[in-house]
């Protein structure tokens, strides 16, 4: 991956970041998740010491929000909005519409993961996303991504040197 300045994160990142597995849901992957976990949380401090500008589409704040209730309360969860939308750049919808619309209609993917796909595409930078089927997508559509899962933390900060 190639020297950069701005990404894009999923929201599979930032809910990683925030909430460790449970032995109970994770079952047998929990290890893997547990992994997963920590490096979410090392990627999202790496970018923050490094000054790197992290885009969400706007649409992401509803899935934070629907997700982390659901994790905890409702409280804790427009706190953890609140943070998302001081901490990163977020897109408004009607400047990835025309580009979601199109993804969409080549790929078939859910409707939220197009905005992600579409900023990244947009303005050539890279996702980082724990969604396998998003990071598939990527690499059909040429766009660098990084499966959180297999992230080796050492090349991304090599690449922000």
């Amino acid at each position: 991956m190639n020297n950069f300045s701005s990404c894009v994160i999923d929201t599979s990142v930032i809910i990683k970041a925030l909430f460790s597995p449970s032995h109970r849901r994770a079952g047998t992957t929990y290890s893997r998740e547990l992994k997963t976990h920590k490096s979410c949380v090392s990627l999202l401090a790496i970018l923050d010491d490094h000054g790197i500008e992290v885009f969400l589409p706007r649409c992401g704040i509803i899935e934070i929000a629907a997700v982390s209730t659901r994790l905890t309360n409702s409280s804790v969860s427009e706190e953890i909005c609140n943070e998302v939308e001081t901490s990163f750049t977020i897109v408004p919808e009607e400047r990835l519409i025309a580009q979601a619309k199109q993804i969409a209609l080549s790929e078939g993917c859910p409707g939220f993961d197009t905005y992600f796909l579409a900023i990244s595409e947009q303005n050539s930078i890279p996702l980082f996303t724990d969604d396998l089927g998003m990071h598939r997508i990527c690499e059909r559509r040429t766009i660098r991504s990084l499966l959180l899962r297999d992230i080796d933390l050492k090349s991304v900060i090599t690449d922000l040197k």
